[in-house]
């Protein structure tokens, strides 16, 4: 079975209209956070009123990108009112005159002679040009711009304005690293309008992702997933709220789900998804072990649903071997195993429906 045929086969055992995990950043897909939502809002802020710079900080996955596309989106809707340029990653080794250059054909301009002066010339004439609409350069990554002469183009570049508002916004969204690059650029940093940082989502805020990814993918009705209690409490252990490894590890357990015809998507699953298809990582897995506490000895062992139970490891030869002296990672695995070895049956199919 192609991966097309498998995707159309899950989409349909799910009564999907698409892919509720996809690993794009669609804005279809955007789940907006209170902290999301406060960032969206002083970033309209700051763009509208043409305050200059703001900056987006965050670790991998928390948004960062998302916000990016939500603010693209909405500014290219409305072409009259705002003019944008986006450079989606600078590469780390340009020089500040590659990164000028970079600007320059992003705003499709086409100076006559290849030089410093010519560009920032070339820039200025334009802004100007375009006085009335709002001017805005995004730059995604920009952890990347780690020198200091790159900064001082920047700021230079955004030093144009009028006595009422500055004739260029630049828009960072950058990693945690890059403050040490600020702080050590004052100039440069003294000049930020807004920064705001995304702290990773709280467990209800990832049940809230997962169930709002779900409607948006159509799951609705008998036929859609769901996801239990445990496996939401199991997800959030493991990603520590990231939003993106969270989307991650529920669209691998929708594809097992889907392999074992079962509509329940536990904690079994998610243990599973973890120990077959991310990296082996021995402290992720005792956070795994410490959040599930004694519950996770309390409890009895989590059931699949009420779908046909199918074995999801072949035999118990096939279930991962630990070495006894990793005690946190050899509890996760031991948990794992012990819900796991409680499906019967044999290997499901995602190929057909269900009758």
């Amino acid at each position: 079975m192609d991966t097309m045929d498998s995707s159309q086969a899950l989409l349909s055992f799910f009564g999907l209209r698409r892919q509720p995990f996809a690993a794009t950043a669609d804005p279809l897909y955007f789940y907006a956070t209170r902290a999301h939502k406060e960032c969206l809002f002083r970033l309209w802020s700051s763009i509208d009123d043409r305050n200059g710079i703001a900056v987006v900080l965050g670790h991998y996955g928390t948004g960062k990108t998302t916000l990016l596309r939500k603010v693209l989106t909405g500014m290219r809707a409305k072409p009259d009112r705002y003019n944008v340029a986006v450079i989606g990653s600078p590469i780390p080794s340009w020089t500040s005159f590659s990164l000028l250059e970079g600007i320059v054909v992003q705003f499709g301009l086409s100076p006559k002679t290849r030089s410093f002066v010519a560009y920032m010339e070339a820039i200025n004439r334009y802004l100007l040009k375009h006085h009335d609409r709002i001017n805005t350069l995004i730059i995604d990554d920009a952890q990347n711009l780690n020198k200091r002469g790159q900064l001082e183009l920047l700021r230079l570049v955004q030093n144009l304005e009028t006595p009422q508002h500055k004739l260029l916004n630049l828009v960072f969204f950058a990693q945690m690293e890059w403050l040490n690059v600020l702080r050590a650029a004052p100039n440069f940093s003294q000049r930020v309008n807004i920064s705001y940082t995304l702290r990773p989502l709280r467990l209800a805020e990832t049940r809230e992702l997962v169930d709002f990814r779900l409607r948006q993918g159509g799951a609705v009705g008998g036929r859609a997933p769901v996801f239990e209690d445990g496996a939401i409490k199991t997800i959030h252990a493991y990603a520590q709220g990231s939003p993106r490894e969270t989307v991650t590890i529920c669209r691998n357990a929708l594809l097992l789900a889907a392999q074992i015809r079962t509509r329940q998507i536990g904690q079994a699953i998610i243990l599973h998804t973890i120990e077959k298809t991310t990296l082996p990582d021995p402290e992720r897995h005792a956070r795994i072990s410490n959040a599930l506490g004694e519950s996770a000895r309390a409890e009895e062992p989590a059931e699949l649903g009420e779908a046909p139970r199918k074995i999801l490891m072949g035999t118990p030869e096939e279930l991962p071997q630990i070495a006894p002296t990793r005690r946190p990672q050899s509890v996760l695995q031991q948990r794992a195993n012990q819900l796991l070895l409680n499906a019967e049956g044999s290997r499901g199919n995602v190929g057909a429906e269900e009758p």
